[in-house]
């Protein structure tokens, strides 16, 4: 199965990756339900920032998860802001995800 994992900008601050590609590799968190699946990652992106929005370069990183064949995106928690709402951007990018037939699940690990 083809996936992709789309985050935050601001996680770059922090965020190596790291734990959400452990959490795919060891199968566990988000990624429990591929138990025996064989997984292919096609795309790891950042959102370009809040003040962006979806721009040019972030239409083109959507477009790109779509002609990479992605089936399922996953959204990193730190999609979701502090007061527990989930990003508006990123809601967008699911939506546009979702309307070419991607799924879009959220969380990592």
């Amino acid at each position: 199965m083809k996936i992709a994992m789309l985050n935050c900008l601001k996680s770059n601050k922090v965020c190596t990756g790291a734990a959400c590609l452990s959490a795919m590799n060891s199968r566990s968190r988000s990624f429990e339900q591929y138990q025996d699946t064989p997984l292919e990652l096609v795309a790891l992106a950042r959102c370009n920032g809040c003040e962006a929005g979806i721009d040019a370069g972030f239409q083109e990183k959507l477009e790109r998860m779509v002609q990479e064949g992605a089936e399922v995106v996953h959204l990193g928690k730190c999609t979701v802001r502090k007061d527990g709402a989930e990003c508006p951007v990123i809601t967008k990018a699911a939506e546009y995800l979702e309307e070419h037939g991607i799924r879009v699940v959220r969380g990592t690990h």
